[in-house]
Parts: C-alpha cells; structure tokens; sequence
C-alpha cells in the first residue's frame, strides 16, 4: 500500500464517525459518540482516509489542560484504534495493507500530540506497529504494551438461550433455580439511584474506596444511555425489596455487561445470577451476536464472569512511554 493515497482528519464529523464505528470490526459502544460524550472529558474524533474512504480511526481523550489522557478511562476499556472491515481480503493483503496504515497513523498521532496512550478492542490482535515504534533507533522512545483479557460470550454458538444454559457452569443453574425459588423478580427500571447505591454496596464490601468523580461518572453514563437508548437496567426484587441491579450497554453487535451492585444481605439469593442471566436472554431476543463481560482481570469477579461460559479474549493497552 502507497501511503501516497492516505490522508487525515483531524476533525471527523460525529455521524460520520458513528457509522464508521457500527461496521468495524474494533467497533464497540465505548467508541460511539453518545457514549463519549457521557465521559465528560474533551475528545478529539481522528480518522484516516484511503481512497476517500474511511480506512481507519480513534478517538482521543483530553484533559482540561489539553493533555492526552492515559488509557483506559474510568469505565471505558476500549479506546482505540479501529479499521474498516476488511475480511473480504485475503489474509496476506488484509494483514499488509493493515500493518502499514496504522504504523502510519500512529506516526502522525505521535508527531502532532507527542505522546499516545490507547486501549484497543479485542479485534485489534496485530499491534506489531506499537511494539516495532522507533525499533532501529534503542534511545528513543518505546511503547509500554499492557495486555488485559476480557470474555466474550458468543451468542451466535446456541441455538437458543435454553440449549445455552446447559453450557454455563453447574452452581450458577443452580443459583437461578435457588431465585425462582424464592420467588425473586425481575423489572426493567430507570432508578439509577437504585443501581448506584447497590454499587457502592459491592465496592465497599470489597475494601474499595468509591471516590466521587467515579460516582459522578457512574451516573452520567447510566443517565445518557438510558436517555439515548442504549442502555438497559434491571432491578432483581425479593418482594419490595431491590436485592441485584445491573446495567448493561447496547448497539448493534452486542450487549456489554456495565455495571453490577448486589445488596449484602442478600448475596445468597441468587438474584445477582439470576438477573445476569435474564440480561443475557434479553440479548438472545434482540437477536445480539455477542456479550462482552467487561473484563476479567481480578481473580474472583473473573472467575464469577467466565462462570457463564464466555471465550477468554486478550487485548492490550498502547502507551508511548516518554521517560
């Protein structure tokens, strides 16, 4: 490929954008304009262009004080680069043609902000641009690679949510029989209040300090996606009494498991399994291809994740180092 042909912009429009996000394969909600908006931190859309098409982009986060913000942002994992979609192309070609646009793209990024720091989507496997940066030449300066690992659970694999539930692991059946049993139900709700307190209840148990600014953007998240439609809450009930909440994120792809909060009196239930589980069925109805757990990278809430099946996914997070 002839980076001859490829130009920037600095400045893409936001519509543009969003459809660019719907069709690549890096796309994700995280990367929708009505998502960043809900961060509340100035961004910046940049794409590139191949033959006055689209051919890949990203968006970056600033703070106040005009400075790139180190990735990932508080409860945004992917903040990337994302590519059109070129599985129509031969593996060679695809993988080439790919290669060099984002070696390219990153030399521009870093020539013009100085520094870069990313969170790629899963999708996103070839990140030989960021690791091979200044390769030849050991005194300057070297991308910092993270790898993560989120669980992906690949509706398209069932034929349907029953034969799905005979896949997932044997406790956790047994937790949804123990919350029908108890006769917990499920309502759709738009109290994040609800969602937040039970929020706070998880973390606190935990021995995690719930500062404000999380709290703030816990709220405007699950206050913007309601608004926008892309979000979905659920409150899990034992009589009047709100035992599990959980919000998950929606586009066209897939469901994204956002946020959790239980109530401690209550964690044996099973009504924090048994909402999970209704979230998922209503990822079956829509017809969704895919459910990402939002990672997995602390021991027990990731074993609880991949408890329901989910593929284990590697991703990695790009920082130019500038020490």
């Amino acid at each position: 490929m002839n980076t001859k042909d490829v130009l920037i912009n600095w400045h893409e429009i936001a519509n543009i954008w969003d459809d660019f996000v719907e069709y690549s394969p890096q796309g994700t909600i995280f990367a929708k304009t009505d998502f960043i908006h809900a961060l509340g931190v100035p961004f910046q859309i940049i794409t590139v262009y191949c033959k006055q098409k689209i051919a890949a982009g990203t968006v970056v986060l600033f703070s106040e004080d005009g400075k790139i913000l180190p990735a990932p942002f508080p409860f945004t994992p992917y903040q990337g680069i994302l590519l059109t979609d070129n599985s129509h192309k031969t593996a060679h070609k695809r993988n080439s043609e790919e290669f060099v646009i984002v070696t390219w793209f990153i030399e521009q990024l870093i020539d013009k902000f100085q520094t870069l720091s990313l969170a790629h989507s899963w999708e996103l496997q070839d990140i030989r641009p960021f690791q091979w940066y200044n390769y030849h030449i050991p005194e300057k300066k070297k991308f910092e690679v993270q790898l993560r690992y989120t669980g992906i659970l690949k509706l398209t694999n069932f034929d349907n949510f029953d034969f799905y539930l005979n896949c997932i692991r044997a406790v956790r059946r047994q937790e949804m029989r123990k919350a029908i049993n108890n006769h917990l139900s499920v309502k759709v709700s738009d109290n994040i209040e609800i969602l937040e307190k039970l929020h706070r209840e998880v973390w606190a148990r935990q021995g995690i300090e719930n500062t404000e600014e999380e709290s703030k953007l816990l709220q405007a998240i699950a206050e913007k996606s309601l608004a926008k439609g892309f979000g979905l809450l659920k409150v899990c009930y034992l009589d009047a009494i709100p035992v599990s909440a959980i919000l998950f994120l929606l586009d066209r792809k897939r469901g994204y498991y956002m946020f959790a909060g239980n109530h401690p009196e209550y964690r044996e239930s099973g009504g924090s399994t048994f909402l999970l589980l209704d979230l998922i069925a209503e990822c079956f109805h829509r017809k969704l291809q895919e459910v990402d757990f939002v990672g997995i990278n602390s021991p027990n809430r990731g074993d609880y994740k991949l408890s329901f099946n989910p593929e284990i996914k590697p991703y990695f997070v790009t920082h130019l180092n500038t020490n």
